[in-house]
């Protein structure tokens, strides 16, 4: 199991760094499905990974001066304590539940990449890059603290599109920006889950094994692909793997 626990952690970490989205939010489905972890462990497992995966990608991103700290401060001091609001909902919500939500949720956000991709394609408008309000950032990012904590997810799966569709970031800004927030704010979540008995340690270690290298090679290669195809991709990625996850959760 472990040996497969590299590999998984491998491929998402991979992903995670190379999408923004911090590790938990991909590792979940694949724990359950691929590893036949419980509900709550295949949600809480991956989250301190998300920590590891966000400091090393963030530390790529941060060289090529990507990182908004404006954004990524005020996301931190409201959804940090949504975060820990969310991460105790889990107590009183069942994990196959949680399962159905995390499917549902991922749909949703890869079929607003998929139409971002294609509204950008179809137009010459560029993204703006104007100073979002603060109070905006803190009534958005509170509300994804509270749904990240539920999920055990870093905030990095809500974070990208919340900043690209409501803060007019632009898709590298956007991913670079959200990895840092995610490192600080998957801490708490991941001290609470644990605190609740719902991370394997010795999976959540041997997934780190294969993470940290390939957090770094996501997070080059992404600084090297055209803005509107990660967008792309990201949409087909999400969205494609919450159908299969989403009907193998209905089944099992």
């Amino acid at each position: 199991m472990y040996s497969e626990a590299i590999l998984v952690g491998a491929i998402t970490g991979f992903l995670s760094a190379f999408f923004g989205i911090g590790g938990s939010s991909v590792d979940t489905p694949v724990l359950r499905t691929f590893l036949g972890l419980p509900p709550l462990l295949a949600l809480g497992t991956p989250m301190p990974l998300a920590v590891l995966t966000s400091v090393i990608a963030s530390f790529s991103y941060k060289r090529e001066h990507l990182v908004n700290f404006r954004v990524a401060l005020y996301s931190l001091l409201a959804g940090v304590p949504g975060m820990i609001a969310g991460s105790y909902l889990t107590t009183y919500l069942s994990g196959k539940f949680l399962m159905l939500l995390t499917a549902v949720v991922l749909f949703l956000v890869g079929i607003d990449f998929i139409v971002k991709y294609i509204r950008e394609r179809d137009s010459a408008a560029a993204v703006t890059s104007s100073p979002p309000p603060v109070g905006l950032i803190v009534v958005v990012t509170a509300l994804i603290g509270v749904l990240a904590g539920i999920l055990a997810n870093g905030g990095g799966l809500f974070l990208v599109p919340a900043f690209v569709v409501f803060f007019r970031m632009k898709i590298k800004e956007a991913i670079a920006t959200s990895l840092l927030t995610v490192a600080v704010m998957s801490l708490p979540g991941s001290v609470i889950h644990y605190h609740l008995g719902h991370i394997d340690l010795p999976t959540t270690a041997s997934m780190a094994i294969g993470v940290i290298p390939m957090a770094y090679l996501g997070a080059r290669l992404d600084m090297k692909t055209e803005s509107k195809t990660i967008m792309m991709l990201y949409g087909l990625v999400v969205a494609g793997f919450s159908v299969y996850f989403f009907f193998s959760q209905i089944s099992g």
